[in-house]
């Protein structure tokens, strides 16, 4: 049996839409996965599906009565009749929200899972949030930036679309499986170089990872942290998730804040991608410069102790780095 879906975006239907039909045997992570490709999304590992009073999850929960996890669902298993409508959350920090309506339900020849037939507007944007989405559409061209002018004269093209999800299901079996991450990590706006190179299994966890950044340049974790992927931080709600759900690509640049009143800012660049786990979860591989120094007043009072003008933290040479001992302050992560 084929079912004819309409997927629109809460709060602007009438800007971007799609039609698509899809066979009932179509796994729900294939279904809601292709959903978010075609309208345009790219970080497509994290996300829920709300039918009736069941939520279905992308990532590994205690299954409840109302929390399932979509992995082994289909979308026959949810037993639609026409006219019902569920709900598709993607990208929790922008709102993004995709109702999906059963138009239709009938037979077919077509062996063709999924396949989008129509559809209006390019398309969401990563890393903006719904309501900046809104406002593009309702303010005056001559307002307009040169960047939302562009997204705004982009057309729709559905034969690109089903092409995009066809690459995306061809390869996203990549995605889940074993890695290493080589990371090249750098103390933002510092004059001196303090630098470490890190190794990580693709499974440990996002708040895990940041934590070993962090006790690799010799926070101590006395304060809060964030990560930054793109333009905005993550909220907390990611901290459990594996840091493999981040989708994270070779030369892609993230950062992590640690302690908001000191600043303290690192930038990381993932240099390596390494088809296997290492033997540690988390290991400091190189290093230059001594590091960070908790609740010294930022990059700037740093700097003073390290040249000698403030003594009342002791004495600091800023090339002392220790590999072995770094390793030994970052198993303190759990």
């Amino acid at each position: 049996m084929k079912v004819l879906l309409n997927v629109t975006l809460r709060e602007i239907p009438n800007k971007i839409n799609r039609q698509i039909e899809v066979d009932e045997n179509i796994s729900l992570r294939d279904l809601c996965e292709s959903i978010i490709i075609s309208m345009n999304g790219s970080k497509t590992l994290i996300y829920e599906l709300e039918y009736g009073n069941v939520v279905y999850y992308s990532y590994l929960v205690k299954e409840t009565k109302s929390e399932k996890n979509i992995e082994n669902k289909f979308l026959k298993d949810l037993k639609l009749k026409k006219d019902i409508c569920f709900t598709l959350e993607y990208d929790f920090d922008n709102y993004y929200y995709f109702e999906i309506v059963v138009d239709d339900i009938y037979e077919s020849n077509d062996k063709t899972t999924f396949k989008v037939l129509s559809g209006s507007g390019y398309g969401i944007i990563d890393d903006l949030d719904l309501f900046s989405l809104k406002n593009i559409f309702n303010t005056r061209e001559d307002l307009l930036t040169k960047s939302e002018k562009e997204y705004l004269e982009k057309n729709f093209d559905y034969i690109e679309c089903n092409q995009k999800i066809t690459d995306y299901i061809n390869n996203k079996v990549d995605v889940f499986s074993p890695k290493r991450y080589v990371f090249n990590v750098s103390l933002h706006g510092f004059d001196k170089e303090i630098k470490r190179k890190i190794v990580v299994n693709n499974n440990i966890s996002i708040s895990n990872f940041c934590e070993g950044v962090i006790l690799a340049m010799n926070g101590d974790l006395s304060h809060t942290y964030g990560i930054k992927i793109g333009k905005k931080y993550l909220s907390d709600y990611y901290n459990d998730l594996e840091l493999l759900y981040l989708n994270l690509k070779e030369k892609q640049k993230i950062k992590i804040n640690y302690d908001m009143g000191d600043n303290w800012i690192f930038n990381l660049t993932l240099s390596k991608i390494i088809n296997e786990y290492g033997n540690k979860t988390f290991e400091v591989i190189a290093g230059k410069g001594y590091g960070i120094i908790d609740d010294v007043g930022g990059i700037w009072g740093l700097e003073d102790v390290f040249d000698g003008k403030d003594t009342s933290w002791g004495k600091y040479n800023i090339d002392d780095f220790n590999l072995e001992e770094c390793n030994k302050s970052v198993r303190k992560i759990k």
